[in-house]
């Protein structure tokens, strides 16, 4: 008897961390929105791309439809939206025409550029690209360049 309740108290255990830990990584994935999102544009081994204020390149989702977002729960867990609390800035070489915004299923608002909503890749560490050319929940993940087009350059991930 104390084997079998003990086993059902690890697994219970087990679960409850397991949730724990699935809420502290979804909720901190999350790109949260600044007083001013600056973007800028800076070289990668793929040719120039956007930037986000927290210094980690941007992407576009190939299963967006114009300005409107397709990655919500797991999906914007792996890949952020880079969030505004206003108008986004231009840093240098960001056209400023093509930078706006969208209005997600929460109320907040995600970057656009060229009318693309724009995301953060939850693995990726400051200045480097480790998710180029990926397909994953449901679409294309492909950096942007600073005239507003996909970068179709192939790529591999860095995990």
């Amino acid at each position: 008897m104390r084997t079998k309740s003990t086993s059902l108290w690890l697994s219970v255990g087990a679960t409850a961390l397991a949730a724990v830990a699935l809420a502290v990584v979804s909720g901190s994935a999350w790109a949260a929105p600044s007083a001013t999102t600056r973007l800028s544009a800076r070289s990668t081994e793929f040719g120039k791309a956007l930037f986000g204020p927290s210094g980690k390149v941007l992407y576009v989702f190939g299963a967006d439809h114009g300005s409107t977002s397709h990655c919500y729960g797991v999906c914007a867990a792996a890949w952020p939206p880079l969030l505004a609390k206003g108008a986004p800035a231009a840093g240098a070489g960001v056209e400023a025409k093509l930078l706006g915004t969208t209005t997600r299923t929460d109320g907040t608002l995600q970057v656009t550029y060229n009318g693309h909503p724009l995301y953060y890749y939850s693995a990726d560490k400051a200045g480097k690209v480790g998710c180029q050319h990926a397909t994953m929940h449901g679409g294309l993940w492909l950096i942007i360049k600073p005239n507003g087009q996909p970068n179709t350059a192939k790529g591999t991930m860095h995990m």
